[in-house]
């Protein structure tokens, strides 16, 4: 079982880029299911996963990242035992911190893990602002990340990206960065996100 974790602030294109991801690798008959963090009791991105038909298993009503983490693993658990996933999409709420995320991982007892990756989505519309109001969230997001996704290139201004990639290079210069807009054909992200694909 491989696992990938998302993070991004809202409204960064996350929740869009997961499920074209996840819907590649089922077309490449790969067995995926998606862990949903919603904070609230109704989640709006699962319902949506499941009106695409994807496999979508949610932890609701807190954040995963505090309250849920033991949920968390026991859901990892329970998918490994009753699903034998070969790859588990985890898309937090864009509030939570991965570090917290990553920290619950080690007491999960399933399968071992063939593979971790840390994936977040920057949006550069809204880099600076959100650099300076959540600095901390932001900077854990860009730190623990294998591989940022700039999104929005279609729309973004020249010095919006250059922003983002200084903020990337200040905070975790061994990072891969891909530039992604919403027109991009979604096979330039695997080699990035899921090279065991090809």
């Amino acid at each position: 079982m491989r696992l990938l974790l998302f993070s991004g602030f809202l409204g960064s294109g996350k929740t869009t880029l997961v499920i074209k991801l996840v819907q590649f690798a089922v077309a490449q008959g790969k067995k995926v299911a998606i862990l949903v963090n919603e904070i609230g009791k109704v989640g709006i991105d699962n319902q949506l996963m499941r009106q695409l038909e994807l496999n979508v298993w949610e932890l609701l009503n807190g954040c995963i990242c505090c309250t849920l983490s033991a949920d968390l693993v026991s859901t990892l658990e329970k998918l490994d035992a009753e699903y034998s996933p070969d790859l588990v999409v985890i898309e937090p709420s864009g509030a939570a911190d991965p570090k917290s995320v990553l920290s619950a991982l080690p007491y999960y007892k399933g399968t071992p893990l063939e593979s971790l990756q840390t994936i977040s989505v920057l949006d550069p519309l809204r880099a600076k602002v959100l650099f300076e109001v959540m600095t901390p969230l932001i900077v854990s997001q860009i730190q623990r990340a294998d591989l940022i996704l700039v999104s929005k290139r279609d729309q973004a201004k020249a010095e919006e990206i250059e922003y983002a990639h200084q903020i990337v290079r200040k905070h975790n210069p061994d990072a891969m960065v891909i530039d992604f807009g919403k027109d991009d054909s979604i096979e330039l992200l695997i080699k990035g996100i899921m090279p065991w694909l090809n």
